[in-house]
């Protein structure tokens, strides 16, 4: 049986009191935790985070086979934070815009 595809998830996490350091000391926890998970067998690949400290929300993707595997990562990096998991999925291309043609009245 081949290796189950990994698809792309994105975490939304509300974390009080959120500044750069903090949004940088998770990240790099979570990149932990997916390094010790990957040793263990687990595919897994860190891909952005993106911190809204205004907003004290922590936003991070990776690619992983499936949200039970997103869920180890919180754990692992010891994150108390209530989190928000989708898959992202590909969507249509963008549609380029065309000016209407024009159709002389006559």
């Amino acid at each position: 049986m081949p290796p189950a595809a990994e698809r792309t998830f994105l975490v939304e996490s509300y974390v009080p009191n959120l500044d750069e350091a903090a949004a940088a000391a998770l990240s790099s926890r979570l990149r932990s935790a997916i390094d010790e998970l990957r040793r263990e067998g687990h595919m897994l690949a860190w891909l952005r985070s993106f911190a809204l400290v205004g907003e004290e929300t922590y936003v991070w993707m990776l690619a992983a086979v499936n949200a039970d595997d997103v869920a180890l990562v919180d754990q692992r990096a010891g994150l108390a934070h209530h989190a928000h998991v989708v898959e992202v999925v590909p969507g249509e291309p963008a549609a380029t815009s065309r000016r209407p043609r024009s159709h002389p009245s006559g």
